[in-house]
């Protein structure tokens, strides 16, 4: 028989339950636990953005629960507020996660969306009882390192109407996983991802390495180049999280050119860092722009609208050519067609399409000795 957390109130008494997280069965107690007993979770990776840039005010030191606090608040993409809001109207309405220490592994933005309710409640509110004690799944003594790791996987890598972490936090970790040495197919089992996305997040940090690179490198007039945009690298690395979709796009369309092409590679880091996108397609033809004299030039504009215009000059010449090459398969056509007549076959045609056919022979022959001058 399993123990039962000792942080567990006796009030509704604790149940053990059998309960999958990532494809795994885990013994879990279901229980209530006063909030006052939690502790957030300093190192979550949803908000190690924000910490290291308030770390880089304050200095590298360990963050209070207050400050871990404040940074949920004031952080937009957290949404602690809208949480809050729905949590006060709606009450709690999936349980955190907790092993059997109570380190918070699952439900650190509900924990602390619930402690932003209580924060203003006056203690006489009858719904503050209902939020000072909250359900919570607590894994037993027996649980393993493994099986906290499923927990963390089932509920962030796996899509849910929570919001999960971000696209460059989840990457963090699978390019964390690789760096410790584990092969493709092991951090593919550890996650759930495939084996071709974790190659494709590999490449895409392989970009975002040498974007931060560029970027906190300072600036400099005498280098060819004009030296690095001269941020911070907090500052860079929260520009590639903001734009983590684009460099998808970018080692999914021209990750090769980005290793071969350095003037290229400058410039898309720059456009990247001006904001010069609005699209993924914008983003796609990049490198054809680059390649293309009339959209290189518009894409170089200082202006807002520059790789929209650039895609449409692309667009219109690839329309362009697709028009050209029909009318070659048409007229190409029409040659054979001619070629297997016989002079019955014509004598067979009405004076009328013969002399409209002599017209447009006449016709071509006059444009195509204009075309050849």
């Amino acid at each position: 028989m399993t123990t039962q957390p000792p942080f567990l109130l006796n009030t509704p008494k604790p149940q053990v339950k059998q309960r999958l997280y990532n494809g795994r069965k885990i013994i879990v107690w279901e229980g209530k636990i006063k909030v006052s007993s939690i502790q957030g979770w300093v190192d979550n990776p949803r908000i190690e953005l924000e910490k290291k840039k308030f770390l880089s005010k304050v200095g590298d030191r360990e963050l209070t629960q207050d400050e871990i606090f404040d940074l949920m608040k004031n952080d937009p993409e957290v949404k602690l507020k809208e949480l809050r809001d729905d949590i006060l109207k709606n009450g709690l309405r999936e349980p955190l996660t907790l092993s059997f220490k109570g380190k918070l592994l699952d439900g650190n933005r509900r924990f602390f969306a619930v402690k932003y309710a209580l924060e203003n409640m006056p203690s006489t509110d009858p719904n503050r009882q209902d939020l000072e004690s909250i359900d919570v799944h607590v894994l037993s003594e027996v649980a393993t390192a493994e099986d906290e790791q499923n927990v963390l996987v089932e509920e962030n890598f796996s899509a849910s109407l929570k919001i999960e972490w971000p696209d460059y936090v989840k990457a963090v970790k699978v390019v964390e996983a690789h760096e410790d040495g584990f092969k493709p197919e092991e951090i593919s089992k550890k996650f759930s991802w495939a084996r071709s996305k974790i190659k494709e997040t590999l490449r895409i940090h392989e970009i975002i390495t040498e974007f931060i690179m560029f970027a906190s490198t300072p600036r400099d007039m005498s280098d060819e180049f004009g030296g690095g945009l001269g941020l911070s690298e907090q500052e860079a690395e929260t520009i590639a999280a903001k734009n983590y979709q684009y460099f998808n796009e970018a080692q999914k369309s021209f990750f090769e050119p980005l290793k071969t092409d350095i003037d290229f590679k400058i410039q898309f880091f720059r456009w990247i860092y001006e904001s010069k996108f609005s699209s993924f397609p914008e983003v796609r033809v990049a490198y054809k722009a680059w390649q293309h004299p009339e959209a290189k030039a518009a894409l170089l504009q200082i202006d807002p609208a520059a790789a929209k215009s650039a895609k449409a000059i692309l667009d219109y010449n690839a329309r362009v050519v697709k028009s050209a090459d029909e009318a070659v398969g048409r007229i190409d056509t029409f040659v054979k067609f001619l070629h297997g007549m016989t002079a019955a076959d014509i004598k067979q045609i009405p004076v009328n399409s013969r002399n409209n056919l002599e017209s447009a022979l006449e016709l071509v022959i006059r444009l195509s000795k204009a075309a050849s001058e």
